[in-house]
């Protein structure tokens, strides 16, 4: 099947539409996208409610309009808490520390390929080094494009 980091292709749709939700398909728009929107809209609302699905689609729309982080800044972004790591804390551990990556190994190899990012900025170096939650609080960490967190002290 499709991991959550992928997109449902144009061509099949139709067939998500008809198999996961009640919606009529004559009253949605013809653009592909909106027609993804629509039902990633029910589906949402069918296991979260109708209020959860609705901010998660502003949310989505802000963090994509703002991909350099100043979406993510806006929109409501999962908290993770700083209390675990023990500080100072280099870049690789943190990720770990706060459950953003599953091990520190995954965490390094994340920052080297350029796909982390605090406050919009690039980590680049998986040693840097951090010296107290003061230094991270309020602050969005970002791995990949979709996985935002807001850390917390």
């Amino acid at each position: 099947m499709y991991s959550k980091l992928e997109k449902v292709p144009d061509a099949v749709v139709e067939d998500y539409l008809t198999l996961l939700t009640d919606l009529d398909l004559t009253a949605l728009p013809e653009n592909p996208r909106e027609r993804q929107k629509a039902m990633a809209l029910a589906i949402t609302a069918g296991r979260h409610g109708e209020a959860a699905a609705a901010q998660a689609q502003v949310d989505a729309a802000k963090l994509v309009a703002g991909a350099s982080g100043s979406g993510a800044a806006e929109a409501e972004v999962p908290e993770a808490s700083l209390a675990a790591v023990n500080f100072p804390a280099k870049a690789f551990y943190l990720l770990a520390a706060v459950g953003i990556c599953a091990s520190s190994s995954e965490a390094r190899r994340a920052i080297q390929g350029g796909g982390v990012k605090l406050d919009g900025d690039k980590l680049a170096d998986p040693n840097r080094e951090f010296s107290g939650p003061e230094e991270l609080a309020g602050k969005v960490l970002q791995l990949g494009k979709k996985t935002f967190r807001r850390l917390v002290g």
